[in-house]
């Protein structure tokens, strides 16, 4: 019988979140210092709103990690995305083959 891993896939909102109760802060406390309105934070946090790349960069500036850290909390690895990256591997050697 094979074992069954469970992989946890984090969403940006939800990396925000875990750093802002860390840090004790309530959505108040974070959108007073982002500037940003409670609402936005709320959005972002429950996966409501899109995370843009300006208020990643807000947002890690005030919980003290890197953009990347918010934007890509999962990394650079997406085995999701292997058989479309294979694919694309392919049409790129192809395209190299016919110049």
């Amino acid at each position: 019988m094979k074992k069954r891993i469970s992989l946890l896939v984090l969403t940006p909102g939800q990396v925000v979140k875990e750093l802002r109760i860390k840090k004790g802060w309530t959505q108040a406390v974070l959108a007073q210092i982002t500037g940003m309105a409670v609402s936005n934070i709320s959005n972002i946090e429950s996966g409501r709103s899109r995370l843009g790349e300006e208020r990643a960069i807000l947002l890690a500036e005030a919980l003290g990690v890197r953009p990347e850290f918010i934007l890509f909390p999962n990394g650079f690895e997406r085995n999701d995305l292997e058989p479309k990256l294979r694919l694309i591997r392919k049409k790129l050697r192809d395209l190299g083959k016919a110049s």
